[in-house]
């Protein structure tokens, strides 16, 4: 069997849908929540990948999150199920809680989370979420849950800058988390905002104005890694295959044994010009290709990184 030397996974990422009942204004699937494609990642090639990677790589997480994932559990339960009996440790789940107004089908959903293996939920609740998902049946879910498998539950507010940072968002935050102190909740901790998709429009008062640090390399910023070094690998819904945010093919069009072989960051020349150059790479192969990024909306390598790549393939079309 072909492996790839340039990846090193443990982990495996479900992006299980872009929809979802909020519109958060930090989050950072932006634009692409909501819009019309794929309902849910294709589950059956989805489980087959994880059997693969399992059998190839020692995985040690796999996690669904979205959009709202529950809003399919019967694919969030199927994938983990797959998860559990090929021994992968940590199968987590981020979800707001917020996925039926009935509560008899939210106790059963929790249920079925425990039933298939689902050992960690991180249930967003802050000012963000709850400016538009009711918390009633957020504390219900959150309820539901620790009588099915008491333990396995944490919170997850999302802080504008840092916890400590003093702003509405975050003062709001604190009183929707005290409305779950009765329940003994641990609450997650460094779950800090950075600017991408709706962060950029709605916070970016509250961040430092864009500032590209010519020195950044492929992997320096929080949340991302080498590209010839990947540990994480992301499933989209409709299907794509992620390393880091590059996409490397697709399970509905060829296995993950087929991807796994092939993926070389080098035959790409934008993953090329960041591993060899970090963002000056990146500004030297848009010189030479002849397009401009708006370095004014460049919070970090990756956000160049991405303008270059589209900007890059573009001017070749």
């Amino acid at each position: 069997m072909n492996l790839s030397k340039y990846l090193v996974v443990d982990r495996i990422e479900l992006m299980t849908t872009f929809y979802c009942p909020g519109r958060c204004k930090h989050c950072s699937v932006g634009a692409r929540i909501n819009q019309p494609g794929a309902r849910h990642v294709p589950l059956a090639e989805s489980q087959e990948a994880i059997r693969w990677l399992a059998e190839h790589y020692p995985i040690r997480s796999v996690m669904t999150f979205g959009g709202e994932p529950l809003l399919y559990p019967e694919v969030v339960c199927g994938l983990h199920s797959v998860a559990r009996d090929c021994g992968v440790p940590a199968r987590q789940v981020i979800t707001n809680g917020y996925f039926s107004k009935r509560p008899e089908r939210v106790r059963q959903v929790a249920g079925e989370l425990v039933s298939a293996g689902v050992n960690e939920v991180l249930l967003s609740v802050d000012a963000f979420h709850q400016e538009t998902i009711p918390l009633e049946p957020v504390l219900h879910f959150a309820r539901s849950l620790e009588a099915a498998s008491p333990g396995i539950l944490r919170l997850s507010p999302a802080w504008v800058v840092n916890e400590a940072h003093d702003n509405p968002w975050n003062a709001r935050t604190r009183e929707i988390l005290a409305g779950f102190a009765g329940l003994g909740l641990p609450v997650e901790e460094g779950n800090d905002i950075f600017m991408a998709g709706n962060a950029v429009e709605y916070l970016a008062r509250y961040y430092p104005a864009p500032a590209l640090d010519k020195n950044d390399t492929c992997g320096s910023r929080p949340y991302t890694e080498p590209l010839d070094k990947i540990r994480s690998l992301s499933i989209e819904p409709s299907g794509d295959v992620l390393a880091c945010a590059y996409p490397i093919g697709n399970l509905l069009e060829e296995s993950m044994a087929e991807i796994a072989a092939r993926y070389d960051p080098y035959t790409d020349p934008c993953a090329k010009a960041l591993l060899a150059g970090g963002a000056r790479g990146l500004l030297a192969l848009a010189q030479e290709a002849g397009v401009t990024p708006d370095l004014s909306r460049c919070w970090s390598v990756c956000d160049l990184c991405r303008q270059v790549r589209t900007r890059v393939k573009k001017a070749k079309e």
